[in-house]
């Protein structure tokens, strides 16, 4: 990966996860209703889609990757540490471990 790549994915992540503890405060609630501590992780994707649904990646500082859903204010977590080469789809999880 290239070194300009690498830097936009971080500045992405650093942003990303600032908007989840500082803006948007009812993700950041339901992240936390589910048990997680959103100081303790980092937003390395994040996307809406026409229907008002939100998707994301979290990833948690033990190394752990959960993909998540909201739809009608209810969260839907999806463990997907283990899932192969999930690392090469999801380039943001290399930089995120050194960022944790």
């Amino acid at each position: 990966m290239e070194n300009r790549h690498i830097e936009l994915y971080k500045q992405e992540i650093l942003e990303l996860t600032k908007f989840l503890r500082e803006e948007w405060l009812d993700l950041r609630e339901l992240i936390e209703e589910s048990g997680l501590n959103t100081e303790e992780l980092l937003l390395i994707c994040y996307c809406e889609d026409e229907n008002d649904r939100e998707f994301g990646v979290l990833f948690i500082n033990e190394n752990k990757i959960l993909e998540f859903i909201v739809q009608n204010n209810e969260l839907e977590l999806k463990d997907i540490t283990n899932i192969e080469g999930i690392e090469n789809e999801i380039p943001q999880i290399k930089i995120a471990s050194e960022l944790l």
